[in-house]
């Protein structure tokens, strides 16, 4: 957040959430009969992101009395852009090439995903997440980067529309919580059991929860706030809750499949408050839970793990289109991580790395 802030801590048991987080999608779209809730790694993704994005906001806001949106806006540019663009000009360069089976559909992805509308234009297109045999899109995980990055552009203004006008933490803590369950409860209303999901699965409006929930955790566990020093009691209680929602959401990566219906009807919110529950016992430092989610695999895969999101689809489908890979599928699973890593770490080096720090 600039040099600006002081006291902002770095929480490097951030980077094994998102970790975990990236390992679950990137199985649940290679091996989605062992890894059949995988995708539930993005409700992960949403409420880290809702609580540091909100967590930041209310630092800022503390230490200045106001938010300098111009310079929030840049900041997330910075971070989101470069990766995207290049990855879409590649992909795009590829398929024009390649593979021009993709070239019917190009011009309209790439559009929508670089204004953030990507989700909207793929519910409008009747593409869907979950229809593994018609030809799929390389482009079909930005729907996410379009659901969060929507996120970015409106919250700040509502967040400080809601600290000059409403004030009281916790009114704003109720308000926000509430907004989350109206979203929820908008994913069951839209879903239709039997039905293609992708309409409540892809939509802003039934997504938001899990990022609200993040958002709202910091209005009541502030990063800055939380004491290193508690009872030794109360250390095992906040480590015994980590441990619980960490096993819970393990579960749920392995067997919450994408067609229960229970997914819609609130399974998915659930999920997003075990991560509330992970996420907060992560950012207490009087916890074990940043230590131990802490070591330096899951800090170089958080690190990268927009990127590795990123670069996942397009490596996949590029790769499973020039290779049979039903003939050794553990290897070729292997081959693909390993590309994906690769073409990754190459961005992170060349491209958002360097571009993040540039002023």
């Amino acid at each position: 957040m600039g040099k600006r802030l002081e006291h902002s801590r770095y929480i490097t048991g951030f980077d094994g959430i998102r970790s975990l987080a990236v390992i679950g999608v990137i199985l649940y779209h290679l091996m989605p009969a062992q890894m059949r809730g995988g995708y539930l790694g993005v409700p992960v993704f949403f409420v880290v992101s809702g609580y540091l994005i909100t967590d930041l906001l209310i630092q800022e806001w503390k230490q200045t009395g106001k938010v300098d949106i111009k310079q929030f806006y840049y900041r997330r540019m910075k971070r989101l852009y470069p990766a995207l663009v290049t990855m879409l000009i590649g992909a795009s360069a590829y398929i024009t090439l390649f593979q021009r089976n993709l070239l019917n559909n190009l011009r309209g992805n790439v559009i929508s995903s670089l204004f953030y509308v990507n989700n909207w234009w793929q519910i409008n297109h009747g593409m869907s997440y979950f229809d593994r045999f018609s030809g799929e899109s390389p482009f079909t995980h930005i729907w996410s980067l379009a659901v969060e990055t929507q996120n970015y552009i409106f919250w700040p203004i509502i967040f400080v529309l809601l600290m000059k006008f409403v004030k009281n933490k916790g009114k704003v803590f109720l308000g926000i919580v509430g907004a989350a369950i109206f979203s929820a409860i908008l994913m069951a209303i839209l879903y239709v059991p039997g039905q293609d999901p992708t309409r409540v699965y892809y939509g802003t409006d039934t997504r938001l929860f899990s990022i609200l929930l993040g958002g709202a955790l910091a209005f009541i566990w502030p990063s800055t706030r939380l004491k290193a020093r508690i009872p030794s009691q109360a250390k095992r209680i906040l480590n015994g809750i980590g441990f619980g929602s960490l096993l819970l959401l393990i579960l749920a990566f392995l067997f919450l499949r994408d067609d229960l219906s229970f997914v819609y009807y609130g399974g998915m919110f659930l999920v997003s408050l075990l991560s509330v529950l992970l996420v907060a016992i992560t950012a207490h430092p009087g916890a074990s839970w940043n230590r131990w989610l802490t070591n330096p695999v899951f800090t170089w895969i958080g690190k990268r793990s927009y990127g590795i999101y990123l670069y996942q689809f397009p490596v996949m489908i590029f790769y499973e289109a020039k290779v049979n890979v039903a003939n050794h599928t553990f290897l070729h699973t292997i081959m693909e991580v390993i590309l994906i890593l690769f073409v990754t770490e190459l961005s992170y080096r060349y491209v958002e790395k360097p571009l993040r720090t540039f002023n």
